[in-house]
């Protein structure tokens, strides 16, 4: 009798969480476990630029709409992945920000669910032999995004995966909901497990750019304010106040990876249903923390937030204002240029501002399945900035000058 296979489809395989997912799992648990490892992707992700390994195991394959119908939807994977129903493990780590800076929120929320829907019933039909499905979604399960009604969501970290949903009004833009209620009822009667995953503020990094990052646009800003300014110079934080002190738990895309796999493959029965914290330790990193040390990797002095700090700094400001020293950089290190646009920015003043409220998570129940895998505070962000350094997006600690 042969032995049965496993093979993973990742949806969103070029953002950060994908990407991670989709690196991991010809490595993770073990460097045999899948037979395929399935890329999906809107756009198209050549390989050679994916920064993922040149792997006999590993397909990447563009031109699946999610936004599109499910019939659509059912005919591109059809045409786009062989052997369908040979995929036992399905990661939907698919996110679409369409309408992230525009003023209605709930398009947001009604995009996303219409892309779960589609892909949750489009994989129950066409992998017949489908084991289990992992939704990720974050912390906003907490309501701790919810701007407009922050006054209205009671936060008490740290916070627990049977805290109960913001109610409505106040939680209506949170689509993680909706996500969670359409996989339920499509898992009625059928064989396939599944679970949710909820990490914290994402700290991660992709070969190919993307605007829903903020590790990538600090890392070049501290090193060219090195380049221009000088080893041990000042560098202020660039957040506010209320964000330089709150406490939350960094969550690295290894380690959200990682948790993901070994769910779905580790303790399938016990994660059924179910929704589990991931983050890189349980204990919380605040700036206060966080910021000196990144300051410290880069050879520069950290000065905090002062309490009269409401407001992002502008540090996009100082970033245009001196390309010709970036050029410059670039030229003497052998970089490869990158391009920070203004949706980066604007993610990044939002989450240096709005983000203002403790917010840690408890990782009690993923410990208690088995998981324990953790890094330690900060280590995640120097991960990625070795990781810049490899791939030339900022010089290599061992050339800096």
């Amino acid at each position: 009798m042969a032995e049965s296979k496993s093979v993973a489809l990742v949806f969103g395989a070029s953002g950060i969480s994908g990407w991670a997912v989709t690196k991991c799992a010809l490595s993770y648990p073990t460097p045999k476990t899948f037979d395929r490892v399935i890329g999906l992707t809107n756009r198209p992700l050549p390989l050679e630029k994916s920064g993922l390994p040149d792997d006999p195991r590993l397909e990447l394959h563009s031109g699946v709409n999610l936004r599109g119908s499910l019939d659509e939807v059912l005919s591109q994977l059809q045409e786009k992945v062989p052997n369908l129903e040979e995929v036992t493990h399905v990661y939907y780590l698919a996110y679409s920000n369409a309408t992230a800076y525009a003023v209605d929120v709930m398009a947001i929320k009604d995009i996303n669910e219409a892309m779960t829907y589609n892909a949750v019933h489009a994989v129950d039909r066409l992998c017949k032999n489908m084991k289990f499905f992992v939704l990720q979604t974050g912390t906003n399960n907490y309501g701790v995004a919810v701007f407009r009604f922050q006054e209205h969501i009671e936060i008490n970290p740290p916070l627990r995966e049977d805290n109960p949903r913001i109610p409505s009004p106040w939680g209506d833009e949170i689509f993680y909901y909706a996500q969670v209620d359409l996989i339920k009822e499509a898992n009625k009667g059928k064989s396939w497990k599944w679970c949710e995953v909820r990490p914290d503020q994402i700290v991660g990094h992709v070969p190919m750019p993307t605007s829903m990052t903020y590790v990538e646009p600090l890392a070049l800003y501290l090193m060219l304010y090195r380049y221009v300014n000088g080893p041990g110079a000042t560098v202020v934080f660039p957040g506010s106040y209320a964000n330089y002190i709150h406490t939350y738990t960094p969550s690295s895309q290894d380690i959200i990876a990682r948790s993901e796999l070994y769910l779905s493959l580790e303790k399938p029965d016990q994660a059924h249903g179910e929704a589990f914290n991931t983050a890189d330790n349980a204990t919380p990193a605040p700036w206060t923390v966080v910021w000196p040390k990144m300051c410290e990797y880069f050879g520069l002095q950290a000065k905090g937030a002062s309490p009269e700090d409401k407001v992002w700094k502008g540090v996009e400001k100082w970033w245009v204002a001196h390309q010709d020293d970036y050029k410059n950089m670039c030229k003497e290190y052998d970089l490869i240029p990158r391009d920070i646009p203004e949706t980066t920015w604007m993610f990044m003043s939002a989450g240096f501002t709005f983000l203002g409220r403790n917010r840690e998570l408890s990782l009690d129940k993923i410990r208690s399945v088995g998981f324990t895998e953790e890094f330690p505070v900060a280590y995640g962000y120097f991960r990625v900035f070795d990781h810049l350094g490899q791939e030339k997006i900022i010089p290599s600690k061992e050339n800096w000058k």
